[in-house]
C-alpha cells in the first residue's frame, strides 16, 4: 500500500536557518519539497563533480582489489598516506575526519596509480629495447669508448641473410655477430675519422648491451610487482576511506539541495520550506519540534497539481516483490500499489516459464545460502529469489516435471497444468489477470473522478465475467442450473446498459452509444491479443521441461546398459560422461530458464496487466533529508 503523507510548512527566521535545517535532518523524516532547480549553482556542481572524480578513482582501484582474506587483513595496517590522523574508531572500520583529508586521500591514490602506470611505460620501452639490442649479445660501452680514444670505433649494421655473401665479407672487411629472423647483424671496425659507406645496410646504434637492458627490466618488473602488492593490500582500506569520503560529499550535496528549497518573504527575513511526512511517523514528528522557536503548520495539498513522494509500506512477502514495481515505477499518490495483486500471479507465471520443479529448488536454495552469507540488510532481490524459487518448485511439482525427469501425474487428464491442458490454462489465467486489471482500472478512476464514471469499467467487467461463465462452464462439463443461467443473463444485460448508455455520465446517450460501441471495437480486440499473449507461458516452461528431458536421455545413452558384458572401466567412464553432460546441459538450460521466466513475466505484467488496469506510475520515491 501507499503510505499517506502530511505535508508541513516551516517559518524561520533567517538567521536561524541553517541551524533550523540541520535539527530537521537530526529527525531523519521530512521529505523536502523541491521547487528549484539545484544544476546552475555552482557550488552544488563542484561537489557532483567531485563525486563523479571520486567515482572514478574508486574504479581505478578495482583491478588491484584483492582476491583472498589474506589481503584484506593485511590492507588494515595499510593506511593511506597522509591519512592515517584521519582513521577514527575501529581499525577495521576507518574513516574520515574532513573533506580536506579526502581531497588529499584521492591525490595519494592517483600518484601511487601514475607511479604504477610510468613503470609499466617503462617495462614496454624496456621490452622493445630488448628486443632491439639482443642481437648483439653482450659488449661493453665502455670498451668501445676506450677503443675511440686510440682512434677506432665499431659500426653496428644488419642486411638481410641473402644479401649478406662473401663477396660482401670480403669487400667490406665486417664480423657477424648473430643471423636472427633472416638477417645478419655485424659490425664494422673502422677509423674515427672514417664515415662508414654501406648502402645496401641498415645503420643501427644499440646504446648498451642486452645484459644492461635485461637487468633494468627485471628491477622494473620487481617494482611493478611490489608497486601493485602494496596497491593491492591497501584497496580495502582506501575503498573505507573513500566510501566515507563520499558520504561527506552526498550530505553536504544533500543539506546544499535543501537549504536552497525555501522561498524568502520579508525581504530574505524568513525562509518558507514545504515538506511531507509519513501520516504514521507525523505525530512524534510534531512532539519533537513542539516547544522550539520555530514555526510549523500542516497545510493540505492536492495531490493532481503536487508530486507527493511516494513510499510503499508492505507485508514481508510483498515487500519482496517491490523490486518488479520499481523497476518500471512506482504509481503516483492518487494511484494504488498493485504490488500485492502483481505477486502471486508473478510468482506462478514465474513457476510456469521455468517449468521444473528441480531447478526452483536449486534457485530457492542458492538464494536462501546468499541470504544466510550476506552482512546487513538483505537486498530484495535476494528475498524475491526466494519466492521465486518456492513458486517455481510448486508450480514444476504441478506441472509433473523435475530435472526433466517426468513424475506420475505430468499427463493425467485432471492435471490442469499438464501438457495437455496448460495452453488452455495459460489462457484463462492470462483472462483472469485481464479481468482483474479492468476492475482495477474502473476502482481507480471511481477514486479520482467520482464513483459513478466507474461503473462502465465495472459494467465491462461482469459483462466479460458473466458471459464467460454462461458460454465457458457448459464447454467444461459444468452444467449451471437453470436459475443461475438466467441471473448471470440479467447480469449481462443489464451491463450492456450500461456500458452503452452511462459510460459518460452528463453526455448525450446516443454519444454515449456511440463510445460503447468504440469500447466494444476496443474491449474485444484488446481481450483477444492480451490473453493470447499469455500462451508464451506454456511453450516457454514446454520448451525447458523438453530440452531437460533431451539432456536426461543424452546423458544416459552413455551409460552401458545392464547385463551388457560391459567392463568396470566402461560403466565408469559412461557416468563420468554422464555426469558432464547432465551438469553441462541442465546448467544452460537453468540459465535459459531464468532468463525467459524473468522476462516474459515482466512482459505480461508491464504490458497487459498495466494497460488494462490504466496504470499511470511516475511517482517520485520518499527520500527523506537524514544525515548518512
Amino acid at each position: 500500500m501507499i503510505q499517506s503523507m502530511n505535508k508541513y510548512a516551516f517559518l524561520i527566521f533567517h538567521r536561524e536557518y541553517e541551524t533550523f535545517l540541520e535539527e530537521l535532518r537530526s529527525l531523519g523524516v521530512v521529505h523536502v519539497q523541491e521547487q528549484k532547480n539545484t544544476k546552475e549553482v555552482e557550488e552544488l556542481q563542484s561537489i557532483i563533480s567531485e563525486r563523479a572524480h571520486l567515482a572514478e578513482v574508486r574504479r581505478s582501484l578495482r583491478p588491484y582489489a584483492p582476491t583472498d582474506k589474506t589481503a584484506e587483513a593485511v590492507s588494515t595496517t595499510a593506511p593511506a598516506a597522509g591519512a592515517e590522523s584521519a582513521v577514527a574508531g575501529s581499525s577495521s572500520t576507518p574513516t574520515l575526519s574532513s573533506e580536506e583529508e579526502g581531497r588529499q586521500l584521492i591525490t595519494d591514490i592517483e600518484s601511487q596509480l601514475a607511479h604504477l602506470a610510468s613503470l609499466t611505460e617503462r617495462k614496454t620501452a624496456l621490452t622493445e629495447e630488448a628486443i632491439e639490442v639482443s642481437p648483439w649479445g653482450e659488449f661493453s660501452m665502455e670498451g668501445i669508448a676506450k677503443l675511440t680514444e686510440v682512434g677506432y670505433d665499431f659500426s653496428f649494421f644488419t642486411l638481410p641473410s641473402s644479401r649478406f655473401t662473401e663477396d660482401f665479407r670480403a669487400s667490406h672487411d665486417v664480423v657477424s655477430v648473430r643471423e636472427q629472423s633472416g638477417k645478419v647483424y655485424f659490425v664494422l671496425l673502422h677509423h674515427v675519422d672514417e664515415v662508414p659507406e654501406l648502402p645496401e645496410a641498415e645503420r643501427l646504434y644499440p646504446q648498451r648491451s642486452i645484459r644492461e637492458v635485461e637487468e633494468e627490466l627485471q628491477s622494473t618488473e620487481q617494482a611493478i610487482r611490489d608497486t601493485r602488492d602494496q596497491l593491492s593490500a591497501s584497496v580495502p582500506h582506501y575503498d573505507a576511506l573513500l566510501q566515507s569520503y563520499d558520504v561527506m560529499l552526498e550530505n553536504r550535496l544533500t543539506f546544499g539541495t535543501v537549504r536552497l528549497q525555501a522561498d524568502g518573504l520579508a525581504d530574505e527575513r524568513l525562509m518558507l520550506l514545504e515538506g511531507f511526512v509519513p501520516k504514521d511517523v507525523a505525530p512524534s514528528f510534531e512532539a519533537a519540534l513542539q516547544g522550539r522557536k520555530y514555526y510549523f503548520r500542516q497545510i493540505d495539498f492536492d495531490p493532481e497539481t503536487e508530486r507527493v513522494p511516494i513510499q510503499l509500506k508492505n507485508n514481508a512477502f510483498t515487500r519482496s516483490f517491490e523490486f518488479i514495481t520499481e523497476l518500471y515505477s512506482l504509481p503516483n499518490y492518487q494511484e494504488i500499489d498493485q504490488t500485492y495483486l502483481i505477486a502471486p500471479f508473478f510468482m506462478l507465471f514465474f513457476g510456469l516459464c521455468f517449468g521444473d520443479a528441480g531447478y526452483g529448488l536449486v534457485l530457492f536454495a542458492v538464494s536462501t545460502l546468499v541470504r544466510l552469507r550476506s552482512k546487513g540488510e538483505v537486498p530484495n532481490i535476494i528475498s524475491l529469489l526466494q519466492w521465486l524459487g518456492l513458486g517455481a518448485f510448486g508450480v514444476g511439482l504441478m506441472m509433473g516435471g523435475i530435472f526433466g525427469i517426468e513424475l506420475p501425474w505430468a499427463h493425467s487428464p485432471v492435471n490442469i497444468f499438464s501438457q495437455e491442458k496448460m495452453m488452455t490454462t495459460s489462457v484463462v489465467i492470462g483472462i483472469l489477470q485481464v479481468l482483474l486489471a479492468k476492475t482495477i482500472g474502473a476502482y481507480k478512476k471511481g477514486r479520482q473522478h467520482g464513483w459513478r464514471y466507474s461503473l462502465s469499467g465495472f459494467a465491462w467487467v461482469l459483462l466479460l465475467a458473466s458471459a464467460g461463465l454462461v458460454y465457458a462452464l457448459p464447454m467444461a462439463g459444468v452444467v449451471l442450473p437453470q436459475a443461475v443461467t438466467y441471473a448471470l443473463y440479467g447480469v449481462a444485460g443489464l451491463s450492456v446498459l450500461v456500458a452503452f448508455f452511462y459510460n459518460s455520465p452528463g453526455k448525450n446517450p446516443f454519444i454515449n452509444f456511440g463510445t460503447g460501441m468504440w469500447n466494444t471495437y476496443e474491449t474485444a480486440s484488446g481481450l483477444l491479443g492480451d490473453s493470447l499473449s499469455y500462451i508464451r507461458l506454456f511453450a516457454i516452461g514446454l520448451t525447458g521441461g523438453i530440452l531437460g528431458g533431451v539432456f536426461n536421455q543424452l546423458a544416459m545413452s552413455c551409460v552401458p546398459a545392464a547385463g551388457s558384458g560391459a567392463s568396470v572401466v566402461s560403466h565408469v567412464l559412461g557416468w563420468l560422461v554422464a555426469l558432464l553432460i547432465l551438469l553441462f546441459g541442465h546448467g544452460v538450460n537453468f540459465g535459459i530458464a531464468m532468463i525467459g521466466a524473468f522476462v516474459h513475466p515482466l512482459r505480461l505484467t508491464f504490458v497487459e496487466y498495466y494497460k488494462n488496469s490504466e496504470f499511470e506510475g511516475g511517482g517520485k520515491a520518499y527520500t527523506p533529508f537524514r544525515q548518512k
